[in-house]
C-alpha cells in the first residue's frame, strides 16, 4: 500500500500554555494582529485574557468579536474588510470551530478577492495569507490542524468548505485549563463532533493507517472521558484526554476526510440551524450500519474502541447492527437528543435527504446511496 501522510500543524500543549500566545506571536514577527472570538468567549474573560498576554508581548490587537456559529460568508467578508483597513500582519483565533473557521475564511481574503464562496472546493493557488495561531476552547472541530474552513454560503442555504493551505494555523496552542467551565451539554455536543470524526475517517474511502491509528485511540479516549466530563467538567485529567482525542480526530480526518455522517450534519445544520456535533450525531449510529457493508473490520475496530464485543463469525449485518446499538447507546447516555427531540416533524428531517447525496463528502462515502436510502436512515434515527 502506498499513501501520503500529511502532519500540517505544530502544536504547544499543556495546562497554561495559552500565556504563551504574545510570545509566539512575537516569535512569527508579528506586530499587529487580529483576534478573532465570540461574545460567549469575551463574556467568561478567555478572549479579554489572550488579548492583554499579547499586548504584553508588545503586539498591538484588533478584536473581531462577531463571532456567530456556523459563520456566514457576509460576516467573513466583513471581518477581511476590517483586517485589511487595520493592515494586520497575523491572526489569533480564539474559541471553537466557529471561531477558527472564521479566521481561516479571513485568511483567504487577506491577499485573494471577496467573495469567499468562490473559493469553496480544494484550492492549491490561492495567494497567502498572514501567520495565524489557533487557541480551541472545546474538544470537539479539530480545527486547529486542519486545512479547511466551513462556511455558510448566505444566498445558497448551504455550507460548504473552502480546503487550502492558506487555512492553515501557523501554531496551534492546545490548553485543556480553557475547557475546564465548559458547560456539560456544550461539553457532550462537541466530544460527539470529535466521535463523528474519528469514526467516519476510520471508515471512509481515504483512510490509511496513520489516520486509523489515529481516529481509533481519539474514539476509545472519548468514550472512557467524555461521561466523566459531562458529570464533572472540573476534572483536569477528562479535560486534558478530551482535547489531545480532539486534536487526533482532527489529524486522522484531514487525512482522510469524513463522508455521508457529516454530509447529514451539513444538511440539517443548514436547513434548522442544528449545532454541528448534535447534527452529525444524529444519524452516526446508521451510518456506521450502512458502512458495515464494505467495512467490517473497521466497525469492528469501532465497536472495540467502544469496548462492545462482536462475535467472531457475525455477519456484515450483525456486525452493522451492533455498532449501530453501541454507537446509539453511548450518544444517548451523554445526553444528545434525538431529531424529535431537536423539535423537527419526521417529514423535515426526511427532506434535507436529496441535498445530502448532492454534498461533495459523498465522494469519501463507503458506496453510494440513493436519496430514498438516506431518508430511510433518517427516519431509522429520528426517535431512537
Amino acid at each position: 500500500m502506498i499513501t501520503t501522510y500529511d502532519v500540517f500543524v505544530p502544536m504547544l500543549m499543556g495546562g497554561g500554555a495559552s500565556l504563551r500566545t504574545g510570545l509566539k506571536v512575537r516569535e512569527l514577527g508579528c506586530q499587529k494582529v487580529l483576534v478573532v472570538y465570540d461574545q460567549g468567549i469575551k463574556e467568561v474573560g478567555i478572549a479579554g485574557k489572550i488579548e492583554e498576554n499579547i499586548r504584553n508581548a508588545g503586539v498591538e490587537t484588533v478584536c473581531f468579536e462577531d463571532v456567530v456559529p456556523d459563520p456566514p460568508d457576509k460576516m467573513i467578508e466583513e471581518a477581511a474588510e476590517i483586517a485589511k483597513r487595520e493592515a494586520i500582519d497575523g491572526i489569533v483565533a480564539v474559541g471553537g470551530g466557529s471561531a477558527m473557521d472564521s479566521a481561516k475564511g479571513i485568511n483567504v481574503l487577506m491577499n485573494n478577492p471577496p467573495p469567499i464562496v468562490s473559493y469553496f472546493g480544494i484550492q492549491k493557488n490561492l495567494k497567502p495569507g498572514v501567520p495565524m495561531i489557533f487557541i480551541p476552547t472545546t474538544s470537539g472541530t479539530g480545527s486547529e490542524v486542519t486545512n479547511m474552513a466551513v462556511v455558510s454560503a448566505t444566498d445558497l442555504g448551504k455550507k460548504d468548505s473552502v480546503v487550502s493551505p492558506v487555512c492553515l494555523a501557523t501554531l496551534a496552542i492546545i490548553d485543556p485549563e480553557l475547557t475546564l467551565e465548559l458547560p456539560p451539554k456544550l461539553t457532550a455536543i462537541t466530544g460527539i463532533d470529535a466521535l463523528a470524526h474519528a469514526v467516519e475517517s476510520l471508515t471512509g474511502g481515504h483512510a490509511n493507517p496513520m489516520s486509523d491509528a489515529l481516529a481509533r485511540e481519539a474514539i476509545r479516549s472519548i468514550h472512557h472521558w467524555l461521561p466523566i466530563a459531562v458529570e464533572n467538567g472540573g476534572n483536569y485529567q477528562a479535560r486534558e484526554a478530551l482535547m489531545m482525542a480532539s486534536t487526533h480526530a482532527g489529524m486522522a480526518f484531514t487525512n482522510a476526510l469524513v463522508h455521508l455522517g457529516h454530509c447529514i450534519g451539513h444538511a440539517l445544520g443548514a436547513s434548522f440551524h442544528i449545532p454541528h456535533g448534535t447534527a452529525c450525531a444524529a444519524t452516526l449510529p446508521e451510518v456506521i450500519e450502512y458502512a458495515a457493508k464494505t467495512e467490517s473490520m473497521k466497525v469492528r475496530m469501532i465497536c472495540e474502541c467502544l469496548q462492545k464485543v462482536i462475535p467472531e463469525q457475525a455477519t456484515t449485518d450483525e456486525i452493522g447492527r451492533i455498532g449501530r446499538d453501541a454507537l446509539r447507546s453511548f450518544i444517548k447516555s451523554v445526553g444528545i437528543p434525538n431529531l424529535k427531540q431537536m423539535g423537527l416533524t419526521l417529514e423535515e428531517a426526511m427532506s434535507v435527504a436529496p441535498r445530502v447525496t448532492k454534498d461533495e463528502g459523498m465522494a469519501l462515502a463507503p458506496y453510494r446511496i440513493t436519496p430514498g436510502k438516506v431518508a430511510e436512515m433518517i427516519a431509522s434515527a429520528y426517535d431512537a
